[in-house]
């Protein structure tokens, strides 16, 4: 049988009354602390931040130490570049289905060079009312695209079908 001693934990610890933090958070391994914020109505939380970046990059912190903004900033970027590429994916597929409808390049071609042009009357309708490009209008965009598309793919059909029925 083993012998067992008893021992106080002040043989061992001292007891010192500071102050700390209530918790402490981390993120692989690295301590950090959150700072909140938030926007005045009236104001766009992104453009704000995209000045506050700006602003970060200058500032020099100390060794060890790093700022980032994070939050719903880092999510509308993301969404944002996310659209982005949606977007150009559309566009791809788009040209890619009407080529394989028509056989042809150059028909497909022409029904694509209408999008930039819907596009261009979008971002003019946006700045004429004062509205900002945010991800409802990005949205609105990617369904326009949908739409010019399917009446250039009517035109430049009935167009063929014109031409095969012998008109110049």
């Amino acid at each position: 049988e083993e012998e067992t001693e008893e021992h106080k934990l002040s043989e061992f610890a001292r007891k010192n009354e500071s102050k700390a933090l209530v918790s402490i958070s981390r993120d692989n391994q690295s301590r950090y602390i959150t700072v909140t914020a938030n926007t005045k109505d009236g104001y766009n939380t992104t453009l704000l931040s995209r000045d506050l970046k700006k602003d970060l990059k200058k500032y020099k912190t100390p060794d060890g130490y790093n700022v980032k903004l994070e939050g719903e900033t880092e999510s509308v970027d993301e969404i944002v570049k996310n659209m982005l590429l949606m977007i150009g994916l559309g566009f791809l597929f788009i040209y890619l289905v009407m080529v394989a409808q028509f056989q042809s390049l150059l028909s497909p071609f022409i029904v694509i060079f209408t999008v930039p042009l819907a596009f261009t009357g979008g971002m003019i309708g946006l700045m004429a009312f004062g509205e900002q490009l945010s991800l409802v209008s990005m949205m609105g965009f990617l369904i326009l695209m949908g739409v010019v598309v399917n009446n250039g793919i009517v035109f430049v059909d009935y167009v063929n079908q014109l031409r095969i029925g012998g008109m110049a």
